[in-house]
């Protein structure tokens, strides 16, 4: 390769990388700092509790497992310009587990949370009946680092305060905890039969009210990506009868945690991501930026010191005179 072919390539090669870093800063990075159209995630929680069948009135004790898939829908988000989440969770006990039949589970919740993909927020389009009024769900905001965000709990249908409360390991990789704190709250009523609530009615069922509280909701959060990598929750269910809580009972009282094999692959998704994105964030663009502007300086350096005139060839005895001189002068 020639001289003046090497420094056009090493002129050319730097200009392209001083033009990246700003392309990876300012392109590339708001278009990967969003969150996903079409999440396709299982996440499972396990614990030991009571619980109560509504249908049947038995009591029961054991490991209650929480399933919870999120489904996107991409063709419906790009249409409203957000992020479509459809959020099917399943409560199982030991005798419900197995059915195939997700209605016949303990309890089953479909609940559709649309909102922005950059900020979190909540927009209200496709049938979204979550997150209205609430800073994070089953996502917190990029960069979550806030001392208190407005986290929506889909039992109690609003969102509470969740205080940051330091910071928990995971394998070696940080993250800020949050705890949240629910007070009895009616979430509705619900048709239960009559010794449920140890009273006597000729009809099948008799109405009671539900109510639901939440004494501590600690959830880990990768404070790059905003994704919650493991949850910590107490749920406690209380039925009673309308305006009397003599007679009452508890459907559920039970302590969950994510799973470890679902920790593990939170935790995995987040780092991640979050090493992508502090490498676009950070001082990458900019070295890569200042990489490429030192070559192209070089490379033109080299460039004009091609194109520069070779200097003429002089005799080391100095020029030559010509003879006709030589003998006027003598």
């Amino acid at each position: 390769m020639s001289h003046r072919v090497s420094a056009a390539v090493l002129l050319s090669a730097g200009v392209l990388l001083a033009a990246t870093g700003p392309v990876l800063h300012f392109g590339v990075l708001p278009a990967v700092r969003v969150a996903p159209w079409d999440p396709a995630d299982t996440t499972v929680s396990t614990g030991q509790g009571t619980y109560l069948d509504p249908t049947t009135g038995a009591p029961g004790t054991g490991l209650v497992t929480v399933t919870e898939h999120i489904q996107g829908d991409p063709v419906v988000g790009r249409e409203h310009h957000a992020a479509v989440w459809t959020i099917t969770t399943r409560v199982d006990t030991p005798s419900t587990l197995a059915l195939t039949d997700a209605r016949q589970a303990l309890q089953l919740s479909v609940h559709r949370w649309t909102f922005d993909r950059v900020t979190n927020q909540y927009v209200p389009c496709c049938g979204a009946d979550t997150g209205q009024g609430a800073d994070a769900f089953r996502k917190f905001p990029f960069h979550a680092d806030a001392l208190s965000y407005r986290l929506w709990d889909p039992e109690a249908g609003r969102a509470f305060p969740a205080q940051l409360d330091g910071t928990r390991e995971i394998d070696g990789h940080t993250f800020n905890a949050y705890v949240q704190t629910i007070p009895p709250t009616e979430v509705g009523t619900l048709a239960v039969p009559p010794g449920v609530l140890g009273v006597t009615s000729k009809d099948a069922t008799v109405e009671a009210q539900e109510w639901y509280q939440n004494p501590q909701t600690v959830t880990l959060v990768d404070p790059e990506t905003g994704t919650p990598v493991s949850v910590t929750t107490h749920e406690i269910v209380t039925l009673h009868l309308p305006g009397d809580t003599r007679h009452s009972a508890t459907a559920l009282d039970v302590t969950l945690r994510t799973t470890q094999d679902t920790e593990q692959q939170l935790v995995n998704q987040a780092t991640g991501q979050a090493t992508e994105l502090s490498l676009l964030e950070g001082p990458v663009p900019w070295l890569v930026t200042a990489l490429g502007a030192l070559l192209a300086v070089l490379g033109g350096l080299r460039l004009r010191r091609g194109a520069a005139p070779a200097a003429p060839d002089v005799p080391a005895g100095g020029p030559d005179v010509p003879a006709e001189s030589t003998a006027e002068g003598a």
